[in-house]
């Protein structure tokens, strides 16, 4: 089974879904958009692409032939099924222990054990990802961000 033609035909549902739900909401008028014309635009950009690529993979184009079971050769599942539970222990430690705390260990985790950097680095942009985001948010958004039990 071609990979881009089955990847077409499900951009293409998604595509037409969309449309058809912004066409439900109702889509206004130029000068007063209704609430469903961006998901109109939207579903009908994704929808033209989808049938771009299915027309695509009808052609002779050696690129376009691959199958589906070309993809999955040499993945990796195991970093995408650890990335996972990190993300969950993550949402359900966040209000507990904290923004600072669970934001810093779970770049450190991602990049010194998954991504087997070093530990200047695994140390470094954390930290620097962590205090940016927490100024953003506090500063420029005026939003709070969950202390935990460390009271940081």
């Amino acid at each position: 089974m071609n990979a881009e033609r089955v990847g077409g035909f499900f951009w293409l549902l998604f595509g037409g879904a969309a449309t058809y739900g912004g066409w439900g909401l109702g889509l206004g008028t130029m000068e007063e958009p209704g609430s469903g014309f961006l998901t109109f635009v939207a579903g009908s950009f994704v929808a033209l692409m989808a049938l771009i690529v299915i027309v695509q993979s009808f052609r002779g184009d050696p690129a376009a032939q691959t199958r589906i079971s070309d993809l999955w050769k040499g993945a990796m599942w195991w970093r995408a099924v650890a990335i996972t539970g990190l993300i969950l222990l993550f949402i359900f430690s966040f209000e507990t222990i904290g923004f600072f705390v669970c934001s810093f260990v779970l770049l450190v985790i991602i990049m010194r054990w998954l991504e087997g950097l070093e530990w200047k680095m695994c140390l470094l942009v954390p930290t620097i990802a962590t205090v940016t985001t927490y100024v953003m948010f506090k500063t420029m958004m005026n939003i709070s961000l969950p202390a935990g039990i460390f009271g940081f």
